[in-house]
């Protein structure tokens, strides 16, 4: 169960935050405009990932999935970048 709470809280975070850095990306001029709502959405996003990981069967899957995703998310907003740049 701590590792399911470990997994949420410290992988949620980050894969929350570049979600949502992902979107403001996407959007035109950069999402300037939909700053504060992201924030504001942030928080939220975080507790679902939180609460999401209790539905994984151990703590391995929570972390190895939360990882993946993590990284997955990373990529793409890395690629998107690049190919602004």
């Amino acid at each position: 169960m701590m590792a399911r709470c470990l997994a949420g809280t410290l992988l949620g975070f980050p894969l929350a935050a570049a979600l949502l850095a992902l979107l403001l990306h996407v959007l035109p001029n950069r999402g300037e405009a939909f700053v504060v709502p992201a924030l504001i959405l942030f928080f939220p996003l975080w507790t679902a990932f939180m609460a999401g990981t209790y539905m994984f069967r151990s703590g391995a899957r929570a972390w190895l999935v939360l990882g993946i995703a993590n990284a997955a998310v990373f990529l793409v907003l890395w690629i998107a970048r690049m190919a602004v740049t």
